[in-house]
């Protein structure tokens, strides 16, 4: 079996890092892999190129739609079993590819995963868009119930079409949490006081800027972590930082960083399935998360997380420390049984088998 998956971008966020365990799953499973990127972030292409697969990035989008671009990847899609994209931009030009298709009776295997939905809020046209991949893609993978609910709501999609599966992380069961307290010093941390850790975007989506304005009210010290996405939201940021708010950027060392973390935080206003909580939860660190519905869908079967708002933000800090060992623990068996990445490998590819055989 031949996959080919493409992606806008390959820079460092949570997209790309579901997107590496997966096909480090499926290589292997014995599948044959290639990976499409054609916009400027590459900033992980060496690490993807680390698993021996051949990268496809001899092109570069130009702004609007670009009409070369949809000749590129009608180049380079032939001879793959399935073409798997990945988020919204990649999948408008493979629906456009397969209403060219129509006239020419080819059939790609075209099959799409959403792993975020915030160009709803931040374009409402973008809607047009998704209904016409909802009507030219054979599946849709919604990574949360919610995202399967919107696209089952569409006119234009069949329920069988969609289908929810969790983005997942390794797990390594004989993880034990330790820290490095050298790392933590040259971090310019304290190692006398707690810290948090934020690994987001830095958007106003993701809630940064109040976050900020929350500790400069508490003692602990607080690391975000993330690519610049805003630049006028990133300069707010700055201004509001005190001694101990740190700044630093896009990461590749993010599992370190975790580590030497007292508590994981999240202060987003919308989230379906977040990585970089399930990453953090696979290295046993205890959650302080925002009261949205993606993030409360983890205490459903236990209290594996705690929940705060604008109104109990500092009593909450305290509980996510005293109850740290129980959250942990049951944070973890939620992950190892529900967001593995085996797991998440092995029902996308019962689903590639049933496409092969329609």
């Amino acid at each position: 079996m031949r996959v080919l998956h493409i992606c806008q971008f390959l820079g460092i966020g949570g997209l790309e890092q579901v997107l590496f365990l997966l096909i480090k799953q499926q290589l292997k499973d014995g599948l044959s892999v290639d990976v499409l990127v054609y916009d400027s972030d590459r900033r992980w292409v060496e690490k993807f190129q680390s698993l021996n697969i051949n990268i496809i990035s001899d092109y570069q989008k130009k702004a609007g739609l670009d009409f070369k671009l949809l000749k590129h990847l009608q180049k380079n899609i032939t001879n793959y079993t399935i073409v798997h994209t990945h988020d919204l931009n990649p999948a408008i030009y493979l629906s456009l590819i397969k209403i060219r298709q129509f006239f020419t009776f080819q059939n790609v295997k075209f099959i799409h995963t959403t792993h975020g939905m915030e160009h709803i809020k931040e374009s409402p046209k973008t809607r047009i868009y998704e209904a016409l991949i909802a009507l030219m893609s054979f599946r849709i993978i919604a990574v949360s119930k919610a995202f399967q609910a919107y696209y089952q709501q569409q006119i234009f999609t069949r329920n069988k079409k969609v289908i929810h599966i969790d983005n997942g992380t390794e797990i390594h069961e004989d993880f034990e949490k330790q820290k490095d307290k050298e790392f933590i010093r040259s971090l310019g941390l304290d190692l006398s006081i707690p810290i948090a850790i934020y690994i987001a975007r830095v958007v106003p989506l993701k809630g940064q800027k109040e976050l900020i304005q929350k500790y400069q009210k508490l003692s602990h010290q607080l690391i975000i972590v993330g690519p610049n996405d805003n630049a006028n939201y990133f300069a707010d940021c700055l201004k509001l930082k005190t001694p101990k708010v740190h700044l630093l950027g896009a990461r590749e060392d993010i599992n370190k960083l975790i580590d030497i973390a007292d508590y994981y935080i999240s202060h987003s206003f919308h989230e379906g399935l977040p990585i970089s909580i399930i990453e953090a939860a696979s290295r046993k660190c205890p959650c302080l998360l925002y009261d949205i519905p993606g993030h409360a869908q983890f205490n459903k079967i236990s209290e594996s997380v705690v929940l705060f708002n604008d109104e109990n933000f500092e009593k909450k800090v305290k509980e996510v420390l005293e109850k740290e060992k129980t959250l942990s623990e049951n944070f973890f068996k939620l992950v190892e049984n529900n967001y593995s990445s085996k797991s998440m490998h092995e029902k996308i590819l019962k689903l590639y088998k049933e496409l092969i055989s329609c």
